[in-house]
């Protein structure tokens, strides 16, 4: 898995190694692929992706905080503006 959030493969919230989900930080139409292609995801084990409501798709803390991340990484990987940010994800989550 490529990711610029993270080399390691362990839960990004826990710590774990155990029952690992790769997670696209950025979902939706097209938005998956972006991040795929952008390195937008990391790891979460399964009590923190969708396997229970600390998961970040019933957990809409949780999912800001991960989208916060994401947005922040990319501009600063690419030396880009939230505003080059909008232009690939259609909106900006800083």
């Amino acid at each position: 898995m490529k990711s610029i959030i993270t080399d390691k493969k362990e839960c990004y919230v826990c710590g774990t190694t155990y029952n690992l989900h790769e997670h696209h930080i950025f979902e939706g139409t097209g938005k998956r692929k972006i991040s795929e292609r952008e390195g937008l995801k990391l790891w979460l084990c399964g009590r923190h992706h969708n396997l229970s409501n600390e998961g970040v798709h019933f957990n809409k803390g949780l999912d800001k905080e991960l989208k916060v991340l994401g947005e922040t990484k990319w501009c600063e990987i690419n030396n880009k503006t939230p505003e080059d940010f909008i232009k690939i994800m259609g909106r900006n989550y800083l």
